[in-house]
């Protein structure tokens, strides 16, 4: 923190992300912050992005007091005194809203550019953004009209409203870019003990937070189909889960959007919930790398519940259609990685596995990255290896399937392929062979 207040003079807001407090000896709070930070307010993200961790001038800079009300959906952590002690948890964070656009940093194509460059190496040719704004919706769209990326790009309640007016609904689009989802939150997340459960948390007291009720959730998802509109909704609790599959199963949801309802995480499931997914069309969109991250934060927080975490072997088995994906930069996007953890279900380098019954064998952990993350956006993104489809390819540097699995995480793209042109050759393939030769009517971008 030091050194990032000394690398930016001045008295600007300060934005951070990235702590997590699970292992720490003792809880993090706003003094802690404040002897290191004195006057200029501070906004720190749990690496969820669903707390902050606020000093005192940014608790004063927003006017939160004692006497602010816990707004629904959110909370302000205190003291035993009533003060705040810095914590802020889910929709109480919109009280900082202002600091922290005045401390986000500016983004520009040119930024974007190297980002989509960056994903390119990593062998990623579409993303699903859930970046939710107007402002990211227009950034997202200039870049992929500019062949850099596929988007689909979800969006807010604001955003539907005029969205609908002007005749668009979920799926609209081009081959580069096309409207996504509705995104939604029904709960918190596990780091931050605000997933909703249907059974209290074994190391914190209550069962988490519902951030849409129920009856309320089921409104909006009904309310957005009739506008053409598919909903993607984040539930990582079981309660949350069963939240959200009641309220597509109450609109018959996946019989009236172009693209299917999708549930963002289901890190936690009731078995009687997971036939429901095939039955009601909904697609699992999880991400396997918060598995591994979170193993000491789920066995501490869920004790024996743990059988029915990240299930998904019992959600494939069931027919249910999977999406993987990174939920980055919560995550690295890199699905090499992902593939790891889905198939040993452990970190690089450990052990033990992790509720091992759960892993997915190499074959289906792939075809949920690729097939069934395209399926998930109703085919956006598909790509066959067909004489004549516009080819979105990644040739690997080894064959994943005779790799260790010691080594899937050091798997490396060779070439990246998008549209059919060459946007990616790894310094050593590049070294030993010209990966131009045999590709018919290529286009290699500068």
């Amino acid at each position: 923190m030091r050194a990032a207040l000394d690398a930016t003079p001045g008295d600007a807001p300060v934005l951070g992300r990235g702590w997590d407090a699970d292992r720490w000896e003792s809880a993090p709070d706003r003094a802690s912050l404040d002897a290191v930070t004195g006057e200029r307010p501070v906004l720190l993200w749990r690496h969820d992005f669903h707390t902050y961790w606020v000093n005192s001038a940014a608790l004063r800079a927003a006017g939160v007091t004692r006497a602010t009300s816990d707004p629904e959906g959110g909370r302000f952590e205190r003291d035993a005194a009533g003060e705040p002690t810095g914590i802020v948890r889910e929709h109480a964070v919109r009280a900082f809203a202002a600091l922290e656009s005045r401390a986000a940093p500016a983004l520009d194509a040119a930024l974007l550019d190297d980002a989509a460059a960056a994903l390119h190496a990593l062998g990623i040719t579409c993303v699903h953004d859930f970046q939710r704004d107007a402002a990211d919706f227009a950034r997202m769209r200039t870049l992929a009209s500019r062949r850099r990326l596929r988007v689909l790009q979800m969006v807010d309640e604001s955003q539907l409203e005029w969205l609908s007016l002007d005749g668009r609904a979920s799926g609209d689009g081009d081959a580069w870019f096309r409207i996504g989802a509705l995104k939604l939150f029904a709960d918190g997340t596990l780091g931050s003990r605000t997933a909703a459960l249907l059974a209290p948390w074994a190391d914190t007291p209550g069962t988490g937070m519902t951030l849409i009720a129920p009856d309320a959730l089921a409104r909006i998802v009904a309310r957005a189909a009739n506008k053409g509109f598919a909903c993607a909704i984040h539930a990582i609790g079981d309660a949350a889960v069963r939240h959200a599959l009641d309220a597509f199963a109450a609109c018959d949801a996946s019989r009236t959007c172009a693209i299917p309802p999708r549930i963002e995480h289901v890190q936690l499931l009731d078995p009687a919930d997971v036939p429901r997914f095939a039955a009601l069309g909904v697609t699992a969109s999880m991400q396997p790398q918060h598995c591994v991250s979170d193993i000491h934060a789920a066995r501490t927080a869920w004790g024996a519940r743990i059988a029915n975490s990240y299930p998904w072997r019992a959600l494939r088995d069931a027919g249910a259609r999977l999406a993987f994906g990174s939920d980055a930069p919560v995550e690295p996007p890199f699905a090499a990685l992902g593939l790891h953890a889905a198939t040993e279900r452990r970190a690089p380098g450990a052990s033990e596995a992790f509720v091992p019954e759960q892993a997915l064998a190499l074959q289906d952990a792939l075809a949920a990255y690729t097939s069934g993350a395209a399926a998930a956006a109703g085919g956006f993104g598909v790509c066959t290896l067909t004489p004549g489809d516009e080819a979105d390819l990644v040739l690997w540097e080894r064959d994943l399937f005779l790799t260790d699995p010691e080594r899937l995480p050091d798997s490396r793209p060779a070439v990246t392929v998008l549209g059919g042109e060459i946007v990616y050759v790894s310094p050593r393939a590049a070294a030993v062979t010209d990966v131009t030769t045999g590709v018919a009517g290529h286009r290699e971008r500068s």
